[in-house]
């Protein structure tokens, strides 16, 4: 009966692993500081193979470098002025490994059997979600996020859940509040003060000036947005066959 136990516990350990959420400090340069759920910042010993638990905060100073290894042989590297939250690993259908607030963090997920590794890294103003890859994430002081993707794919979605899937050699953008960009190469400029310019579907292309013209919405945007008029009805219309808002009427004295 003892030995039968002996198994048992031997065949689950692995799935306790991955409960705890437990990251292994493989190697350390420069000054890193560690902070339990329910604790203080400490410095990490280089030598200690100490374990980071879900909860629990790291981060990183000036010229500072820390290898952080996963259960299934996935590790991390942590660049400078770095960061994160640990996460638990199980969240859905997605193993969430980290919350990074600031900070540059690359990647290295393993493909056991050659199958995609469903992890998934947090940040401010994304989700990025891991079909087994090499990748890095950079999130800006102003919170706003880059993906790099250098093998394999990876999707990334804002918290609105738009979305664009990075295949090898490329990179996106994202901000607070606005769609991710479309991807470029990693070597490529990517102009991140873009002014998103939005004008009216169906509108002229511009008068004599080269200005653009006032144009009237497009029937489907104007159907969304055509709130029911008690006077006139949810159909009031300016000609034959095309639906759009009632028309205000104004009074002068």
């Amino acid at each position: 009966m003892r030995k039968a136990v002996v198994i048992l516990a031997l065949l689950l350990a692995p799935t306790a692993v991955w409960a705890q959420g437990t990251l292994r400090v493989l190697s350390v340069r420069g000054p890193v500081e560690w902070k339990a759920a329910s604790g203080r910042f400490v410095p990490v010993n280089a030598t200690s193979q100490q374990s980071i638990q879900v909860g629990d905060q790291l981060k990183t100073g000036p010229d500072a470098e820390i290898y952080l290894g996963l259960p299934d042989g996935s590790y991390m590297v942590v660049s400078e002025n770095s960061n994160f939250t640990v996460q638990d690993y199980w969240s859905g259908n997605l193993k969430s490994i980290m919350n990074l607030i600031v900070g540059r963090v690359r990647f290295y997920i393993q493909k056991p059997g050659g199958k995609p590794n469903p992890y998934s890294v947090k940040t401010p103003t994304a989700l990025i979600a891991v079909r087994g890859t090499v990748f890095d994430v950079i999130v800006d002081t102003d919170r706003s996020t880059e993906v790099q993707c250098t093998e394999g794919s990876v999707k990334v979605e804002n918290i609105a859940g738009d979305e664009v899937v990075l295949d090898q050699g490329f990179k996106t953008f994202v901000r607070q509040c606005e769609r991710p960009f479309m991807p470029v190469p990693n070597d490529a400029p990517m102009n991140k003060n873009r002014v998103v310019t939005i004008r009216p579907k169906s509108a002229p292309a511009g008068d004599v000036n080269g200005n653009a013209s006032n144009g009237v919405l497009a029937q489907d945007n104007d159907r969304r947005n055509r709130i029911s008029n008690p006077a006139v009805g949810p159909n009031s219309t300016t000609t034959d066959n095309s639906p759009q808002r009632a028309k205000p009427t104004l009074t002068f004295p």
